[in-house]
């Protein structure tokens, strides 16, 4: 009995059971691997997800330009200068003083505009030049019914020779000053001071009134 005994726990119930427990050991096995690698996928997943978003941004960033400024935000355009029409004297070809109206910069100041203007020459080709080659107006100023002119010393190393020429030159600058400012009597300067060009017959050292000089060529200025 004791053999059969030990006989029926060998038997094909016995080797069953063993089968089974072995077996559902094996699922327990490969449900605990399972987990491990859900939770592993888990725990990779963000890793690489961040670095492809890393990459993809790294391969579509603008790579900057050397020397590159950004263009400056576009600008009104600047209005234009202002203008007024002045009144010049010029000399033509006979000696005789004409008038010559035309629009010139304006800065304000009507006797400084005329004079610039006189100094840059006629625009009609059969007038001249008012003042010697190279003269610049240095300063204008008005004191009561006297306007000054004050030119650079051009006008006296440049002065011309001759009563024509003379009128020609000293003319236009006082008429063109006395309309200009209004005032009575123009006074020449040059660099501040009284000139005294070679050979002249104009006395420099008073003021000028437009009547001292007519609009013809063939007076004879007293010394």
């Amino acid at each position: 009995m004791r053999v059969l005994g030990r006989m029926n726990r060998t038997g094909p119930a016995a080797r069953a059971r063993v089968a089974l427990a072995a077996a559902a050991c094996a699922l327990a096995a490969t449900a605990a691997a399972g987990c491990g690698d859900d939770d592993g996928a888990q725990a990779t997943t963000p890793a690489t997800t961040a670095a492809t978003t890393a990459g993809t941004a790294t391969a579509t960033a603008p790579a900057p330009t050397a020397g590159t400024a950004p263009a400056p935000p576009a600008t009104a355009p600047a209005p234009p200068a202002a203008t007024a029409p002045v009144r010049l004297w010029f000399a033509d070809a006979d000696g005789a003083l004409r008038a010559e109206t035309r629009e010139a910069p304006s800065t304000g100041d009507p006797l400084a505009d005329a004079m610039a203007a006189l100094a840059e020459g006629p625009d009609d080709p059969a007038l001249l030049p008012a003042l010697p080659e190279g003269t610049t107006v240095l300063g204008t100023s008005v004191a009561g019914d006297e306007a000054r002119v004050d030119l650079s010393g051009e006008f006296e190393r440049g002065y011309p020779q001759g009563s024509a020429a003379e009128l020609a030159t000293v003319g236009p600058i006082v008429r063109t000053a006395a309309e200009a400012s209004g005032a009575a009597r123009v006074r020449i300067l040059v660099e501040g001071r009284v000139p005294a060009p070679t050979g002249t017959n104009f006395d420099f050292s008073r003021p000028f009134a437009p009547g001292d000089l007519p609009a013809t060529g063939d007076h004879q200025p007293e010394p």
